[in-house]
């Protein structure tokens, strides 16, 4: 199902954890998406340091630096 971000159906929450999966292609294990006290935090495992850069790309398309926080281990 492809959802339609513009229409404003979805949280930015929502749209975060879709992008990171689609950037990703599914290789995130454990993906989490919240904001706590106003930060974004994504947590989650990753078999390799590459997959990690494409899911810290997918979140900064989205969101600012200063509000994200990134918590993915490469294991």
């Amino acid at each position: 199902m492809r959802r339609n971000f513009e229409d404003g159906s979805t949280s930015l929450l929502e749209q975060v954890e879709h992008s990171i999966r689609q950037t990703t292609h599914g290789r995130i294990r454990d993906l989490a998406v919240e904001e706590v006290q106003g930060r974004f935090v994504v947590r989650g495992r990753v078999p390799s340091y590459h997959t990690k850069q494409l899911a810290l790309y997918a979140a900064l398309e989205l969101l600012p630096s200063d509000r994200f926080d990134m918590n993915i281990l490469v294991s």
